[in-house]
């Protein structure tokens, strides 16, 4: 018994079937987890070792290298990047995808574990980060007032990150731009020396007198009691007095001891005042977008606060609206393409009844889809949301073709609904499955094998489109046939167009096949034709996209206080207000630290509201955009797909020689038509001292080399102590001198150490001091010294870039041990492409064995797969005609394409030989095979096409700010709507050209066994 018989047999039982996968799939859709992107593992590492106070030289040789070393014997390891500041040493490992990011952080710890003693004693933390998609913060916000915020952590602590924190789904919130306080020890230099303070001891001292620890356990009366030692600071005062040598002297007496907020070494301004930053990450498998409701009703709970008043809240990012706004656009464009298809249908079909029933085939499969994501563990993404928006253009089809073929067996016997029924499913059965398994194959490359990136979001993809489209294929093997049998069948209304479409379309292939030879001549000509879209078509995978958010980087030259960076900021921002109208601005946030960062984020205008592109609006910036001396402001560039864009490296074993050569590479770049904003990633570099202790006189003094380097460690850059434990918690103790002894050279030689003798000897007297320029980072790639250089792109895409930067690179003379390479973002293009040209070669070697599998014939399905051939030629001369750039989104979409081109194809062919089993000649089965099967291959494109009208000519992007869907929409539209007419008008004659080929090898192999046969008889003997 088939699936339609059952049905037809037991209609109340099919009703209940699918009214159960419906209800099911509702609730699981209220169910179903929102979100931007998949958590996904990605196989990447941060090593974050953090050595205040250090210079990059010192933190290189100390930290960068030592670990370097030891990380790279990890297997599995594609590339180490590390960079050395500072603030201590960040070192990023990449590994290859499906490795298992928990295991590989837990062998680093254990390798730098190993390496502990080489490494500084006072690098106190080595943290080591995993990363995942859903790690980044969900919300951003800014807070901003007239008031003096800067004292204010623990009022926003109590009123607004406590409050948050306890909302579920929320992992943690990180606030910035305000400081906790701290205990501050500042020691003073004069009465240090006149008290004969050893540094050294002094430390010491402090790190024993604050600890809490346990002795054990005493019986006392037949119990047993455990005796805690305290030696814990209970107070300020108490720190005060501590006594800190054999003299009596108390800290108090050679140190001011405050109890204030951290110094603060950066500032950030929203609409041009002081603001703080709050950044709120949620858990893993949190619902995003009710997550975010949580958290914004608990935000505007917290603005009527009498606390909270006169503070402004902004939103800088919000990754739940960017989620509603893409799904809401997909589900508009969705609604639009599914009433657009209807119709189609109607117009082909010409009765609601059918059109609804065919159509009922949209909602059903996607709500079923749903739930089966549910259960599956996937959640309602962007990408699944894609899914399931390219599926809807699809889900008919099988429908449409299977109705059809029912319909016209019901005009043969109208008194026979259920016999009709059941024989137009049998006549289409074969054909159905085979579309659908297509469509479902061409993804099969991503679902198996080696993992990557691009297969591991395409998963999400191809798993929405293909339960969807099974879905399908399921209704229209069961319910399609069973609510057919209780419809009457369209009225004849004579002669329509489709008939005489249909009459016209006969004559011409009867035509094609008495002459093929023009015929072929048609077809190698529309082939080589592809040659002339493909040389003007622009190819980048990654283009720019239009982005409403500008960042003008300053570029600071050097490492400046916040006052000197301030006027700078302030010149630029009031410029930018000034024109505020002009340049449609809506706000402009900045970021800048005494750690030679300074960047502002200027967010535009709505698109629905803008006038003016954000590439427009970038060059009247540029006209008269103040110049700053301390800097060189120029836009960074966003790239779709978070890809890297324009780099280059110059790699060497001097950071200061690259330095030099940086400028020349940087000058010879800039002369490139199309590239701006060229600058190296050397940062702001810094005046350091350099101090090298000499050994010798410090063994004559009794002084070791390590104690001269602690003293100078606590003179600038201070040493943490055990926290003190206040009412409040935890709180940072730091040991430093004061900042009136520190401020110059002189003051660093004046300090003195203590002598075995006790006599006291200057610092002057045992090292050697020297002001030198110190670069602000040393970067190393795979453990080589490299220095990066970026550039932004303006009308160029990247293969042309890599082109003209490769030609002036080239005639660029090098020292001896020193070259350039290309950055990851050119490598990572080709990449790309060539595993999606992979992925489409390896799904159209699925799609040909599976038609092989089921039509039983080698050749045959060759004639359908040349359909897709010209769907490439197809997609080629809509991207010329739409003036779209050939892009990732653009293969994603000849990925889909090609499962759905060999659809019209197989129908076709399929039919065809089932009248050839029938007894009719070929040519007259080719002609009744096109003339049966043209409105059923017109009404399926149809949908599909007007499906993605909407996304093709808006401009909907993957999550609001990635890329474009236009380019992938447009590919499946241009591909599929040439490929439909050109394979209807010389598939035929494809088709019987190779039947012909296939009946002269049949002929060939049989005249080969007769001969053979002939041979191998034994002759008959002499008489």
């Amino acid at each position: 018994m088939t699936p339609a018989q059952f049905c037809i047999g037991r209609p109340v039982a099919t009703a209940m079937i699918f009214l159960s996968l419906l209800v099911l799939g509702g609730l699981s859709a209220r169910l179903l987890p929102l979100e931007m992107f998949p958590s996904i593992d990605a196989p990447f590492l941060f090593i974050d070792m953090r050595y205040p106070g250090s210079t990059p030289r010192e933190t290189e040789r100390l930290i960068t290298r030592p670990a370097e070393e030891a990380l790279a014997t990890l297997k599995g390891v594609e590339f180490i990047n590390s960079n050395s500041t500072p603030e201590g040493s960040q070192v990023f490992m990449a590994f290859e995808w499906g490795k298992d990011t928990t295991v590989q952080a837990v062998e680093a710890r254990e390798r730098l574990d190993a390496i502990r003693d080489e490494l500084p004693a006072d690098l106190r933390r080595i943290n080591v980060f995993k990363f995942n998609t859903s790690d980044e913060a969900m919300l951003t916000l800014r807070i901003s007032s007239q008031r003096d915020l800067s004292e204010s952590y623990e009022m926003l602590t109590r009123n607004l990150v406590r409050p948050i924190e306890r909302l579920e789904g929320v992992a943690r919130v990180e606030l910035e731009g305000v400081e906790p306080r701290e205990i501050r020890i500042e020691l003073s230099a004069d009465r240090v020396d006149a008290l004969g303070i050893n540094l050294g001891e002094l430390n010491t001292r402090l790190q024993a007198a604050n600890f809490a620890a346990s002795a054990g356990l005493i019986n006392e009366g037949g119990q047993r009691l455990r005796v805690n030692p305290i030696g814990e600071f209970r107070s300020i005062e108490e720190i005060r007095r501590l006594v800190i040598n054999n003299r009596g002297t108390r800290l108090g007496d050679v140190a001011d001891i405050s109890f204030e907020p951290k110094e603060r070494t950066y500032e950030r301004h929203l609409d041009q005042n002081y603001a703080i930053g709050l950044s709120i990450h949620r858990e893993r498998g949190a619902n995003l977008v009710a997550t975010a409701e949580r958290i914004l009703r608990q935000v505007a709970e917290s603005g009527t606060n009498e606390e909270m008043k006169g503070i402004e809240l902004f939103f800088l990012e919000n990754q739940a609206e960017g989620v509603l706004t893409s799904l809401r656009d997909l589900l508009s464009a969705g609604l639009l393409g599914a009433l657009l298809s209807m119709v189609v249908l109607y117009l082909f079909l010409r009765n609601m009844v059918t059109t609804l029933l065919v159509a009922l085939a949209v909602p059903i499969s996607i709500t079923v889809a749903l739930g089966a994501m549910f259960l599956s563990g996937f959640t309602l993404n962007i990408l699944s949301m894609m899914g399931l928006m390219l599926a809807v253009g699809m889900l008919v089809d099988n429908a449409v073709v299977v109705s059809e073929a029912i319909f016209t067996e019901r005009e043969k016997t109208p008194n026979d609904p259920v016999g009709s029924a059941e024989r137009g499913v049998s006549s289409v059965g074969l054909a159905v499955l085979a579309g659908t398994l297509t469509s479902m194959a061409v993804f099969l490359p991503n679902l198996f094998g080696e993992m990557d990136q691009i297969k591991i979001f395409l998963q999400h993809v191809a798993f929405a489109i293909c339960l969807s489209l099974l879905m399908s294929l399921v209704i229209a093997q069961t319910l399609i046939p069973l609510v057919t049998t209780r419809v009457k069948a369209p009225a004849e209304r004579g002669v329509t167009w489709i008939d005489r479409l249909k009459q016209r379309y006969a004559g011409f292939l009867a035509w094609t096949l008495g002459h093929r030879w023009p015929a072929w001549g048609a077809i190698f000509l529309i082939l080589f034709s592809v040659a002339i879209p493909m040389s003007l078509v622009k190819t980048d995978m990654f283009p720019s996209e239009e982005d409403r958010d500008l960042f003008l980087r300053y570029n600071l030259d050097q490492r400046y206080p916040l006052d000197k960076v301030r006027p700078a900021v302030d010149l630029i921002e009031d410029y930018l207000y000034a024109n505020k109208e002009r340049f449609e601005i809506d706000k402009v946030y900045t970021y800048f630290s005494e750690d030679g960062e300074a960047q502002s984020s200027i967010l535009l205008k709505d698109v629905d509201s803008a006038k003016l592109s954000s590439e427009k609006i970038k060059e009247m910036i540029r006209e008269d955009l103040p110049k700053i001396a301390i800097g060189k402001p120029s836009f960074d560039q966003q790239r779709s797909a978070g890809a890297e864009g324009v780099s280059l490296s110059i790699t060497g074993e001097s950071s200061e020689r690259l330095a030099e050569l940086a400028d020349d590479v940087v000058f010879a770049l800039s002369q490139i038509r199309g590239l701006e904003d060229v600058k190296t990633d050397l940062g702001a570099g810094d005046r350091e001292v350099s101090v090298t202790v000499d050994r010798d006189k410090a063994a004559r003094y009794g002084i070791s080399a390590q104690a001269v380097a602690q003293a100078i460690a606590v003179a600038l850059r201070g040493t943490q102590l055990s926290e003190y434990r206040g009412p409040d918690g935890e709180v940072p103790v730091t040991l430093r001198f004061s900042e009136s002894d520190t401020q110059t050279v002189d003051h660093i030689q004046s300090l003195k150490l203590t002598a075995n003798n006790g006599q006291e000897v200057p610092l002057s007297a045992l090292v050697r001091l020297a002001v030198r320029s110190g670069p602000r980072n040393i970067s190393r790639q795979d453990r080589e010294t490299g220095l990066g250089i970026t550039a932004t792109l303006n009308n160029k895409t990247m293969d042309q870039a890599r082109e003209d930067i490769k030609q002036v690179m080239d005639q660029m003379q090098f020292p001896p041990g020193y070259g350039w390479k290309f950055g990851r973002g050119f490598q990572f293009n080709n990449d790309t492409a060539n595993k999606m040209v992979i992925n489409i070669l390896l799904a159209i070697l699925f799609i040909y064995i599976i038609m092989a599998a089921l039509f039983e014939s080698v050749l045959h399905p060759l004639s359908i797969v040349s359909g897709i051939i010209f769907s490439v030629v197809g997609v080629y001369w809509f991207f010329l005609l739409t003036q779209t750039t050939f892009s990732l989104m653009a293969l994603i979409g000849i990925l889909v394409l090609i499962g759905v081109v060999v659809n019209n194809g197989i129908v076709l062919v399929d039919h065809i030989n089932q009248l050839r089993r029938g007894g009719m000649l070929r040519s007259d089965a080719v002609v009744q095979g096109g003339r049966d099967r043209l409105r059923p291959i017109l009404m399926t494109v149809g949908t599909t096409v007007l499906g993605l009208l909407p996304l093709c000519i808006g401009t909907t992007q993957l999550g609001g700010e990635g890329p474009a869907y236009f380019p992938m929409a447009r590919a499946i539209v241009g591909g599929l709507v040439f490929s439909t007419v050109i394979s209807l008008c010389v598939l035929p004659t494809i088709y019987v050209s190779l039947d012909d080929l296939g009946l002269w090898a049949k002929r060939r192999w049989q005249a080969a066994t007769r001969v053979r046969s002939w041979g191998a008889r034994p002759k008959s003997s002499a008489g």
